[in-house]
């Protein structure tokens, strides 16, 4: 019998040798390989492939159908928005004739960014040597059969634009897209036609979508804003192939409000996307013009990606990755909802083209900016190059006073005078005869002023009107005319001047800035951004300026301007006539400015014959619009 103390010793020999016999069998099937195995160098030779884009060569070193290899290279690829990739091989594990490659992928996907996980790569000898197991989870280890890459993005909802007050004027409101669904047509035309009928969709562009469109595909004709869709729904339901789909996109209250100013957002076109670059890509909604366009990444923001895994019906069915984006920042204008609604109401349903601009004297901050035709994305309230005409009387009278004419004094206004060879007329050859300046500038009398031209040096008109504002650069982020009014070059361009003629040429933007120049004493730099700069002219003479108040609340009482002599408050303004383009007789633009208490106005009607017939009482519409709120 043995010994219990030999027992013990021969167990503590045993397990050492059973220890070294298992890290024998180990060391047998497990082979760390270097970059010195066949097994390595094929799948080396697949991996490179792969990066590279060769599909045929990537696919030749697989045991499956080279055509599905490459077909599900292609996809994935696409899926990730031809992305470029990069490969590393952390290990490989041979076992006979198989070998398994633990591999890093590292996408780098456009927008989203980089995209890295592991995956384990089967191989496997044959006759032919080693090959890669084919199998979806070469790809990424969550793929199955009928699967594939892909990627989700997004923009975050737009940031708004506000206005006085912090009251959001764009933000997002109900819309409805309509649209064809071919599959679900029985006839193109009728369909086409319904859509055409009842909105601004074009017909043309509506036929040759169809004609590229997939059967089940979505063909969106229009997008129009929930009240606007809710007038034409009856007219449209029921016809075969017309379907609707609700959403939302950033709008101002109304279609017309501030429209040239603010901007539209719409989808992002090639030129778009080459300007803009990343993070954009295609289906972006973007700013198109506006505010909206020059503020469109701070509006935007940055968009959310997604890594997601798709079906075979391109439904994402996982999402492997995330990027977070982030809101954009809300733009904060000056533009007041109340007065904009005025001014918009002051302008109506007009047709032709038309500007009115709303100012806060006090402060220079923009109120109001309001154009037609709607649909014209041209600010000619802020862009517009017009010569002034009548208006600009009052940067002529200011430099008149200011040589010593008095309001008392007598200027004669004949139908017609001559100057330098030019003949200079009232407007509808009215005249006044001789009488005190103050009804020269009442009743608007061009002769009469043409007559003080040679009162003034040739540099006077300029250098008083950069006072008021007119011939400045102004600091906006969107386009502005600060105005024009260059020395004359002769006595007959020097008449023309003192009347707002020749070659001067000022925006409403600039006439507004002329009207609040009058009503605090000095003109304000326009601000319509919260950040932009402010600035003040010089401080015009007292009394000069009050001489101008009354000069300019009597056109309203007694003059020109009586068509605003029933709003409330003490409207003070001055009307404007002006000549332009080669007709004989010349064609005319229509103007008035006007302000009370610390509102300054400049309205503008291209083509609109006499500024006491047609831009007074659109001033006064303002005025009255303003009072009902």
């Amino acid at each position: 019998m043995s010994q219990p103390g030999s027992r013990r010793r021969g167990l503590q020999l045993a397990v050492p040798l059973i220890l070294l016999a298992a890290v024998a069998v180990v060391v047998a099937i497990v082979v760390v390989a270097r970059g010195d195995s066949e097994a390595r160098s094929a799948l080396d030779a697949f991996l490179a492939a792969w990066e590279d884009g060769n599909y045929a060569e990537a696919a030749a070193g697989t045991d499956a159908s080279p055509r599905t290899v490459r077909r599900e290279f292609a996809a994935n690829r696409d899926g990730l928005d031809g992305a470029s990739l990069v490969t590393e091989v952390l290990s490989l594990e041979e076992d006979g004739d198989q070998a398994t490659g633990e591999v890093e992928m590292a996408w780098a996907v456009p927008v989203i960014g980089e995209f890295r996980y592991r995956t384990d790569v089967e191989l496997r000898s044959a006759d032919v040597g080693w090959t890669v197991h084919w199998e979806p989870q070469v790809v990424h280890p969550e793929l199955s059969e009928g699967q594939r890459l892909g990627t989700e993005r997004a923009f975050p909802d737009r940031a708004p634009i506000v206005g006085r007050g912090g009251r959001e004027l764009v933000k997002p409101r109900p819309v409805v897209d309509i649209g064809i669904v071919p599959a679900e047509l029985e006839d193109r035309d009728t369909a086409v036609t319904a859509i055409a009928e009842h909105t601004e969709a074009d017909p043309q562009m509506l036929r040759r979508a169809l004609r590229d469109a997939a059967p089940n595909q979505f063909v969106l004709a229009i997008t129009l804003r929930d009240e606007e869709f809710e007038q034409i729904r009856e007219r449209l339901e029921g016809i075969p192939g017309i379907q609707f789909a609700a959403g939302k996109l950033p709008l101002a209250p109304t279609r017309e409000f501030a429209r040239a100013l603010i901007g539209t957002v719409g989808p992002i076109t090639e030129e778009q996307l080459e300007e803009l670059g990343e993070p954009y890509g295609v289906g972006d909604q973007v700013g198109q013009f506006g505010l909206q366009a020059v503020f469109e990444r701070e509006l935007a923001g940055t968009p959310m990606g997604r890594v997601v895994i798709r079906d075979a019906q391109g439904v994402a069915v996982q999402t492997l990755h995330e990027v977070g984006g982030e809101r954009g920042t809300p733009l904060r204008t000056t533009l007041d909802l109340r007065v904009q609604q005025a001014a918009e109401r002051a302008l109506g349903n007009r047709s032709g083209k038309a500007a009115l601009v709303a100012a806060e004297p006090s402060s220079g901050n923009l109120l109001a900016v309001a154009n037609r035709p709607v649909e014209d994305t041209f600010d000619r309230a802020l862009e517009g190059q017009y010569p002034p005409g009548s208006t600009f009387k009052v940067v002529t009278t200011a430099a008149l006073l200011e040589s010593g004419l008095e309001l008392g004094d007598t200027v004669d206004c004949p139908r017609q005078i001559a100057v330098g060879g030019r003949s200079f007329r009232n407007f509808e050859g009215s005249a006044q005869g001789a009488v005190p300046f103050r009804l020269d500038f009442t009743e608007s009398c061009n002769t009469a002023f043409v007559s003080l031209a040679d009162r003034l040096d040739r540099d006077a008109l300029g250098e008083k009107a950069e006072d008021f504002g007119l011939g400045r650069e102004y600091e906006l982020p969107v386009a502005a005319f600060g105005g024009s009014v260059p020395e004359p070059r002769d006595a007959a361009e020097q008449a023309a001047s003192m009347i707002g003629q020749g070659r001067i040429l000022a925006s409403p933007l600039g006439m507004a800035g002329v009207a609040g120049t009058v009503a605090t004493g000095r003109w304000q730099q326009p601000r319509l951004i919260s950040s932009d700069p402010s600035d003040a002219g010089v401080e015009l003479p007292s009394a000069t300026v009050e001489r101008l108040r009354s000069l300019m609340r009597a056109v309203v009482t007694s003059g020109t301007g009586t068509a605003l002599s029933a709003t409330s408050g003490k409207v003070a303004g001055k009307t404007g006539t002006a000549e332009y383009g080669e007709q004989d007789p010349p064609a005319t633009h229509a103007w008035f400015l006007a302000f009370r208490d610390d509102v300054a106005i400049a309205v503008l009607v291209e083509g609109g014959a006499s500024g006491a017939e047609v831009a007074a009482p659109l001033a006064a519409k303002f005025f009255k619009a303003l009072d009902s709120g």
